[in-house]
């Protein structure tokens, strides 16, 4: 768990949903809770905070696309929480396939925080 950079106790933005199946195509951020779910909301600035909102931690968080009813792109890309680690990128996209959602091959992928090139995780 992860608290956010921004401590500023935003409420929930009332657009913030689960992730499920019936997700509209577009670019999207997600937080994913302290019980695993994967929550969202249409991208934008400044808005990982306010996908859970109240200044709570999150598991990971990061961005990602839909594009004909499967994600396309699934990244660590989150300026509130700023993970990086491989293993819990890994782990969105397993609970996200729980959610109903199929992540395409070559999807996932992991911004390095030293700015380095993105590394394919699968």
């Amino acid at each position: 768990m992860k608290l956010p950079q921004d401590k500023t106790p935003y409420p929930r933005d009332p657009r913030s949903i689960s992730l499920s199946a019936h997700l509209s195509d577009g670019l999207y951020v997600f937080v994913q809770d302290n019980q695993g779910i994967v929550h969202l909301l249409p991208d934008g600035p400044h808005m990982h905070p306010k996908v859970l909102g109240g200044a709570e931690p999150a598991m990971y968080a990061g961005d990602l696309m839909v594009n004909n009813g499967r994600v396309a792109d699934l990244t660590n890309l989150s300026g509130t929480f700023q993970f990086d680690d491989e293993a819990g990128l890994r782990a969105v996209a397993a609970q996200i396939s729980l959610q109903g959602l199929v992540v395409n091959q070559g999807a996932v992928r992991l911004f390095p925080l030293d700015g380095s090139v993105p590394i394919v995780l699968q």
